[in-house]
């Protein structure tokens, strides 16, 4: 019997999966879809007594949370995926950024590599060109902002930090190598 400041949660494997299905279908994205999960995770993980882990309902509930987990991380991928293959043919730095941002620095790393995959190699090399012209203007232009020979500054620069970062990592997937000499 729960205390008066307390609430009890009953919850079956078939109301998770129907929770998690219709976290799906309300969440903006597959990002949003998986954090929601995460938290839900998460939430479970803490909140469910210790000496109940080891319950096979509560293993059945976490596998099937982390089924719809696995599935909508693989389906995020696969739409960031589609979405660098637009922003490297469109030389769009902003949007490198934002999917940079958005991922894991493994996930970005498998995302970009699908992503160049499917570029024809006449795109290919023109991205490698664009990025590395990116990362070298960015390069000057912080060495530029910097009162000192052997420092980089990007923010006087007016360049994102983050976004330095996601060009020279997209960069380095295409093939290229940033290097900086002081």
């Amino acid at each position: 019997m729960p205390l008066p400041n307390e609430i009890q949660v009953r919850l079956t494997p078939e109301k998770i999966a129907a929770h998690c299905q219709e976290l799906d279908k309300q969440s903006a994205s597959a990002g949003h879809t998986l954090a929601a999960l995460t938290g839900l995770q998460t939430c479970l993980a803490t909140m469910v007594p210790s000496g109940d882990h080891g319950l096979p309902v509560y293993r059945e509930i976490m596998a099937v949370i982390e089924q719809h987990a696995t599935a909508t991380r693989a389906r995020l991928l696969e739409e960031s995926a589609i979405a660098l293959v637009r922003a490297l043919r469109e030389r769009n730095q902003h949007e490198i950024t934002h999917i940079h941002a958005a991922l894991s620095r493994n996930g970005f790393m498998l995302v970009a590599k699908q992503a160049i995959a499917q570029l024809l190699s006449e795109e290919l090399v023109v991205s490698t060109a664009w990025a590395k012209s990116w990362c070298e203007d960015a390069i000057t232009r912080a060495q530029a902002a910097s009162g000192y020979p052997d420092s980089l500054n990007f923010q006087g620069a007016g360049i994102q930090p983050e976004a330095y970062a996601a060009m020279t990592e997209m960069f380095a997937y295409l093939g290229g190598s940033v290097t900086y000499i002081a």
